[in-house]
């Protein structure tokens, strides 16, 4: 999800390795973190992780809801996090502060996870990209194992935080070939975006400029496209060539258009391949 951050150092996994790795990997946050040891168990990995024979990272999701028994950012539970809860309202505040369209919850989480990456860096076994990390991702390297233990290689693992279901759509990915979840997931941003909306991985679909989301569940995505462009099935928007077809067929040819001009752009930034049937200037809906 977050790119190849550590290009330098990390590198893709073998599928037979991801198991071992994640074993590992949820073991040592329970170390860093004991009296929140649970928590990390609930990690569910996302994304193309596992479905082909190399991945290129792990992309772990998590509901919010696992990381505080009592209210959330309550005083004794950060302290099991090894955050002060003085230091998280003042860095929250600041984040508040500076934000032009993230709402009061996001501020806090941001700070939060910001926070909570400090003992995992000074740790020393697992890195974190902090200077990268949002109100619902972190970003972080860790050692591969496989069946005897620890390798020389290390692979970039991301936290999702955030609604589970809508994670779950969000990064969903059933590819094939060429194809890679982003193709799909990026198309819907592109359909949304092409009628004002902004497509979050991590909460829902918003008004361009918005604070408060109108989409957070699957089903309201659902809805809200059959609104956009006409009757969509559920099982049309889980593959590109899917999605695709659907859009093909139900918009009309200056939205159509306008989708795919956005969609090349997105591809272009995010370095992707263009599907093979875009590659031809499409401008017309057939």
């Amino acid at each position: 999800m977050g790119g190849n951050i550590f290009k330098d150092f990390a590198s893709p996994i073998k599928r037979e390795r991801i198991r071992p790795t994640l074993s590992a990997y949820i073991s040592h946050l329970g170390v860093i973190f004991p009296k929140k040891a649970e928590v990390f168990k609930n990690f569910e990995p996302v994304g193309s992780v596992g479905k082909k024979d190399m991945s290129g990272d792990l992309d772990l999701a998590i509901d919010f809801s696992h990381f505080f028994d009592g209210e959330d950012f309550n005083k004794k539970e950060l302290k099991e996090y090894s955050v002060e809860y003085d230091e998280w309202l003042a860095l929250y505040k600041k984040t508040k502060g500076r934000a032009r369209t993230a709402t009061d919850n996001m501020c806090k989480w941001k700070a939060f996870l910001k926070l909570i990456a400090h003992p995992i860096i000074s740790e020393g076994m697992v890195h974190v990209a902090n200077n990268k990390t949002t109100n619902g991702n972190l970003f972080t390297m860790f050692p591969q194992y496989d069946k005897l233990g620890q390798t020389s290689e290390s692979v970039q693992i991301d936290w999702m935080v955030g609604n589970l279901s809508w994670l779950r759509f969000a990064y969903h990915s059933a590819e094939t070939g060429s194809l890679k979840g982003l193709h799909r997931t990026q198309l819907l941003v592109a359909m949304f975006s092409a009628k004002g909306y902004t497509f979050l991985h991590s909460k829902g679909v918003k008004e361009k400029g918005a604070n408060s989301y109108v989409v957070t569940t699957p089903e309201q995505a659902l809805d809200l496209i059959s609104n956009l462009y006409g009757k969509v099935d559920e099982t049309e928007i889980y593959k590109y060539t899917d999605l695709h077809s659907y859009l093909q067929r139900s918009a009309t040819a200056e939205d159509y258009s306008k989708v795919i001009e956005t969609y090349k752009r997105i591809l272009m930034v995010s370095k992707a391949e263009v599907p093979l049937n875009l590659r031809d200037d499409v401008s017309e809906n057939t």
